[in-house]
C-alpha cells in the first residue's frame, strides 16, 4: 500500500467521531485515531508501530483463531463482545467491525481497520447513533463498494466504488430495491440473507451483481442491521470488495477439477457430485441405472493415427452422446434395448481427417437401489461390470451379476479392514528357507507377508497386496516387513547362525518413496542388523521403468550396504543392457524354468544360468519341488535354492523349533 494511500486512510481516521484503527497483518498497529485515545487510554504515541496492546494476556482467542479466520475468509466481520483493556487495566465490551485493507492491486490483505460500535448505553446523546454510522460509511468509502439502504431495503445511498462496479449511475441506484441488483437465479442467496435479518445479525458472503451490461460480477460483502435506541431497525449498511477475478478462476478450476477438459462432459468426481440429485427420484419401483462404456482398444486408434486424431475421436463420439441422451429418461423400451441402441449410435462410423474409423464398446451396467447403497457405491460396482464385460469380448453388455457382487463386498471389505490391519497387528510373516545347493544347509530366509482377516480367514498377497498398492498403503506395510523381518534375524543370528541372511521383496512404490529410505537408515542408525545379511529383492519391472532414477536409488540402497536382487526373473522384461548397468548382487530364478527341468527343457534355464556366472552374481532358484529338478541343479553353477523339497514357508516359532539346536 503506497504512501497516498495511507495518508488518506490517517485523514479519515482522524476526523472519525468513533474509536477506530488500523492493524498490520502482524497485529502491529499502523494508524490509531484521537477517539480511540479518549476511549481506551493508549496515546498513539504508546502504540504505534507496537503490537495491539488492548488484548488480556491470558486470552489470546482474538490473535490465533479470530484474526487468522478474517485474513483467510478476506471480508469484513461483526464482532459482539469483544473484550479489551483500558490502559487502566479495566475490562471493556466493544462490538467490533473488521474490515479488510487491501494492497493497491486489490489482491493482497494489508492489514485491517478496527471500528467500536457504541451501544445505545454507551452513547452521550450528544450524536445519534444514526450519525456515527454515517461517519462510518465515510471510512468505508475510501476501500470498499457501500450502499445505505432504508428499512425495506431502498437503497438510500451509492458511493463511487458502487457506481463504478455496477456501471449504473447514482440516480439509476438511488431509491430503487438492492435485492435488483442480484443475479434472478440467486433466491437461496437472498433467503439467508433475510433470515439472518429478522434474527438481528449481519449477514456475510458472496453475492453474485448484475452490471448494467449484464454482464455477472461478485462481491465478498457484509449487510449490517442498524437499530435505533428503541430497538427498531430504520437502516442498513452494504460494504463489498469486489472478488469477480478471484471468483471466475475459482469456477474454472472447478469445472476443471469435475469434468473432462477435452470433452467437457462431467468427469467421475463431477458425476458423483452432480448425480447426487437423480437419487431423490429413484425407488424400489423407480430403479435408477448407471451404464459406464469403455471404447475397446483405444490405444490402437492413438497408436494408428496419432493422439491427436483419437482426441477428436473421443471430442465427436461426446458430442454424438450428449444428442443422444437428451430425453433418454421418458424412453419406454427395456434397459437392453435402451443400451443397445446407444451401442449403435456409438459404434456409427466417424470421419476424421479423412480417416473413416469404427469403434467397438463395452458395457456394464449397475441398478440402484436392488445393487448398490450409494452413488460410489453404484459407480463402482458399473465399473465392475464393465470390467468383467471386457474380459468376456469386446462390444458385450454385462449387468452386475450376484458373483461380482460378492467379489465387490469381499473387495470393499478387504480394502476398509486394511487401514487398520497394522495396528491391529493382523499381519504376520512367514519365513521360506533358502538352502545351500552344495551343502543343503540353510544360508537364510525369505520374508513372506501373510493377512490373517478376523472375519475372512487367511488372504491371499495376490489378493490383498494389489489392494494395499490401490490404497497406497503398500509403502508402510512393507517398511513394518522389512524392520519385523530384521529384527526376527538378528534374534537368529544370536540363536541359529550369526551367518544367516534374510531376503524381503521390495516393491514398487516402496523403492521409490523417501520413508524407506529412511527405514533402511534407522537399521543402521540403531545397530539393529548388518545391512550386509539384508536382500532386497525386485521385480524386473521396477528395474527398468524411470532407468534413470531407478539406477540412483540403487546405488543409494548400495551406498547404504545393502545387497540388491532381481526377483522372479526372466517372466518380465529382461534385459542385458540393465542387468550390467545395475549394481544387482542376485538372480532369483523363476519357477516356471525350474519345472522344465522334469520335462527336459533346461535350454532358457542353463542360459539364465551361464548369464549370471558371467555376470559373478549369485544365484537361487525358487520353486524347487522335486528331487530330480533339485539334482540337476546341483550339477550347475546355481549357488541356492528355496522351495517345498526342503521346507514350506514357517513361521517364526516353527523355525526356532527346527533349527534352533538350543530349543530342541
Amino acid at each position: 500500500m503506497d504512501r497516498s494511500t495511507i495518508d488518506s486512510y490517517e485523514v479519515v481516521m482522524s476526523k472519525f467521531p468513533l474509536p477506530a484503527f488500523i492493524l498490520n497483518l502482524d497485529l502491529t498497529v499502523r494508524i490509531w485515531n484521537p477517539s480511540a485515545e479518549d476511549y481506551w487510554g493508549w496515546s498513539a504515541d504508546e502504540v504505534l508501530g507496537r503490537t495491539l496492546p488492548l488484548l488480556n494476556p491470558e486470552d489470546v482467542a482474538f490473535s490465533e483463531q479470530i484474526w487468522k479466520s478474517f485474513l483467510e475468509r478476506r471480508q469484513a466481520i461483526q464482532l459482539p463482545n469483544t473484550y479489551f483493556l483500558h490502559k487502566t487495566g479495566t475490562s471493556m465490551t466493544s462490538t467490533m467491525l473488521i474490515t479488510p485493507l487491501f494492497d493497491d492491486s486489490d489482491e493482497y490483505v494489508t492489514g485491517a481497520s478496527f471500528c467500536s460500535l457504541p451501544s445505545t448505553a454507551q452513547q452521550s446523546g450528544t450524536k445519534p447513533l444514526f450519525q456515527g454510522l454515517m461517519d462510518l460509511r465515510y471510512a468505508f468509502d475510501q476501500i470498499a463498494c457501500v450502499l445505505v439502504l432504508d428499512a425495506r431495503g431502498t437503497i438510500a445511498y451509492a458511493n463511487a466504488n458502487m457506481v463504478d462496479f455496477t456501471g449504473f449511475c447514482p440516480n439509476q441506484l438511488i431509491k430503487r430495491p438492492w435485492t435488483q441488483l442480484l443475479s434472478p437465479a440467486e433466491n437461496d442467496v437472498l433467503m439467508t440473507i433475510r433470515s439472518q435479518i429478522k434474527q438481528k445479525k449481519a449477514w456475510s458472503g458472496k453475492v453474485p451483481i448484475e452490471t448494467s451490461s449484464s454482464e455477472k460480477k461478485f462481491l465478498q460483502a457484509t449487510l449490517i442491521p442498524i437499530y435505533d435506541a428503541a430497538g427498531v431497525r430504520f437502516q442498513h449498511l452494504f460494504i463489498g470488495t469486489d472478488v469477480t477475478e478471484t471468483t471466475r478462476l475459482e469456477e474454472e478450476l472447478d469445472f476443471l477439477v469435475h469434468h473432462n477438459e477435452m470433452t467437457h462432459l462431467l468427469n467421475r468426481r463431477g458425476f458423483l457430485r452432480e448425480g447426487a440429485t437423480m437419487f431423490d427420484h429413484a425407488s424400489p419401483t423407480q430403479p435408477l441405472a448407471l451404464i459406464l462404456f469403455d471404447i475397446d482398444r483405444f490405444k490402437v486408434i492413438n497408436d494408428s493415427f496419432g493422439t491427436h486424431i483419437g482426441d477428436q475421436l473421443l471430442q465427436a463420439l461426446a458430442i454424438r452422446l450428449s444428442q443422444q441422451t437428451e430425453g433418454t429418461l421418458t424412453f419406454r423400451n427395456t434397459l437392453f434395448q435402451l443400451v443397445r441402441k446407444l451401442q449403435q449410435v456409438i459404434q456409427r462410423p466417424y470421419y476424421i481427417n479423412g480417416h473413416s474409423l469404427i469403434i467397438s464398446c463395452t458395457f456394464g451396467i449397475t441398478l440402484y437401489p436392488s445393487e448398490a447403497s450409494s452413488l460410489e457405491d453404484l459407480f463402482r460396482r458399473s465399473e465392475m461390470a464393465l470390467y468383467s464385460g471386457k474380459a468376456v469380448g469386446t462390444g458385450t453388455i454385462q449387468y452386475l451379476t450376484h458373483e461380482m457382487d460378492q467379489q465387490f463386498t469381499r473387495k470393499v471389505q478387504l480394502e476398509r479392514s486394511l487401514f487398520t490391519a497394522l495396528e491391529d497387528g493382523a499381519f504376520s510373516l512367514a519365513y521360506q528357507p533358502i538352502i545351500n545347493l552344495k551343502t543343503r544347509r540353510v544360508n537364510g530366509f525369505e520374508a513372506l507377508l501373510r493377512w490373517n482377516h478376523t472375519a475372512l480367514g487367511s488372504i491371499p498377497p495376490a489378493e490383498f497386496i494389489p489392494l494395499a498398492e490401490e490404497a497406497a498403503l503398500i509403502t508402510p506395510i512393507n517398511n513394518w516387513v522389512v524392520l519385523e523381518a530384521c529384527e526376527q534375524l538378528a534374534k537368529w543370528q544370536q540363536t541359529i547362525d550369526p551367518k544367516l541372511t534374510m531376503a524381503i521383496n521390495i516393491s514398487p512404490h516402496q523403492f521409490q518413496s523417501d520413508s524407506f529410505i529412511r527405514t533402511l537408515q534407522h537399521l543402521i542408525s540403531n545397530k539393529i542388523i548388518s545391512p550386509r545379511s539384508v536382500t532386497l529383492e525386485m521385480t524386473e519391472n521396477i528395474a527398468i521403468l524411470q532407468t534413470q532414477r531407478t539406477l540412483e536409488r540403487m546405488q543409494l540402497i548400495k551406498s547404504l550396504g545393502f545387497r540388491l536382487s532381481i526377483d522372479d526373473f526372466g517372466t518380465g522384461y529382461s534385459s542385458l543392457q540393465y542387468l550390467s548397468a545395475f549394481p544387482i548382487d542376485e538372480l532369483k530364478i523363476d519357477k516356471t524354468f525350474i519345472d522344465g527341468i522334469d520335462v527336459g527343457n533346461v535350454g532358457l534355464l542353463d542360459s539364465i544360468i551361464q548369464l549370471g556366472q558371467n555376470l559373478n552374481l549369485n544365484l537361487v532358484a525358487e520353486g524347487v519341488e522335486t528331487s530330480s529338478a533339485e539334482a540337476y541343479l546341483k550339477t550347475t553353477s546355481c549357488q541356492q535354492m528355496q522351495g517345498f523339497i526342503f521346507a514350506k514357508p514357517l513361521s517364526a516359532d516353527e523355525v526356532d523349533k527346527r533349527f534352533n539346536s538350543s530349543t530342541s
